[in-house]
């Protein structure tokens, strides 16, 4: 074959679909098929060695067809009753123009996690869901009742334990860095977008997660959240957004005041990293009192 169809997109739409169950079912088809280019090998067209191509045959024009029957020789002539009732015709348009597009149908159960109503019922519940339904546990949120800025991170690093995260290379930097902004790690908190080993998430999922993440926030309730790393910035605000020109500057989730740094397990050894976070990003906040 001179090309082949990338099924990608559809590959990530069944992922993410087999991971939430039918928890929310979208029976179109929000992928994309788009084609592959041409494979280097296929073969190319040799002049005076293959056949001129045809001309398509035009189709013959559609003869009428009589909705009644003709009349018999000497029978009065009755009126002509028309087949198409109402404002839609046979062809599936209104009189006024083109009959409008069915809407978009979705199948959707409100699940338990949203009408829990305190931060363990929603862990437990959220155990029920397909999403984290394997896993052994998911990672609850660690810090203080009502924390002064909660770090968010995507997901637990492979082979990590989320309880010792002040105590990691990682955790210990960003205590010395906000010591530095005049934030003690008493009142810092720490809980994760996806919480479980880190892995790639289709855009499916992204969605769910932050609905999760919504609730989880009304509870937790802090007076700041930071979201580490660009991959996370993307997916709270979209991938239209630039990370480069917004790192640092005052932005909102779920009527939270949030704001969003560089990854931290990138800097922890890039001094580049550390200084560009200081000296950039974080005076482009009214979170942070560097005085």
């Amino acid at each position: 074959m001179s090309e082949e169809v990338d099924f990608s997109e559809l590959r990530n739409y069944l992922m993410g679909q087999m991971d939430l169950g039918d928890a929310e079912l979208y029976l179109d088809e929000p992928w994309t098929l788009t084609r592959k280019p041409a494979m280097a090998g296929a073969r190319p067209a040799v002049p005076g060695r293959n056949p001129p191509p045809i001309p398509p045959i035009p189709a013959a024009a559609p003869r009428p067809v009589s909705m009644n029957p003709p009349p018999r020789p000497g029978a009065p002539v009755q009126p002509t009753a028309s087949p198409v009732t109402g404002a839609q015709n046979i062809f599936g348009t209104s009189a006024g123009g083109p009959a409008a597009p069915a809407p978009r149908v979705i199948k959707r159960t409100v699940s338990a996690y949203e009408s829990a109503g305190s931060l363990q019922d929603f862990y437990s519940n959220l155990k029920a869901e397909a999403l984290y339904a394997k896993e052994p546990d998911v990672v609850r949120y660690m810090g203080p009742e009502h924390p002064k800025y909660l770090f968010l991170l995507p997901a637990v690093k492979p082979g990590a334990d989320p309880s010792t995260f002040f105590q990691t290379p990682v955790g210990e930097m960003l205590v010395r860095l906000f010591a530095s902004l005049n934030v003690a790690q008493e009142d810092i908190g720490v809980t994760y977008f996806f919480k479980s080993t880190e892995r790639p998430l289709s855009p499916l999922l992204e969605t769910a997660l932050k609905k999760m993440l919504t609730k989880e926030l009304s509870f937790i309730a802090p007076q700041a959240m930071i979201a580490f790393g660009q991959p996370l910035f993307h997916q709270l605000f979209g991938k239209a957004k630039n990370f480069d020109e917004l790192a640092g500057s005052d932005q909102e989730f779920a009527g939270f005041k949030t704001c969003a740094l560089m990854d931290p397990y990138a800097m922890v050894n890039d001094k580049q990293m550390k200084w560009l976070t200081w000296k950039v990003h974080i005076p482009r906040s009214t979170l942070f009192a560097t005085k």
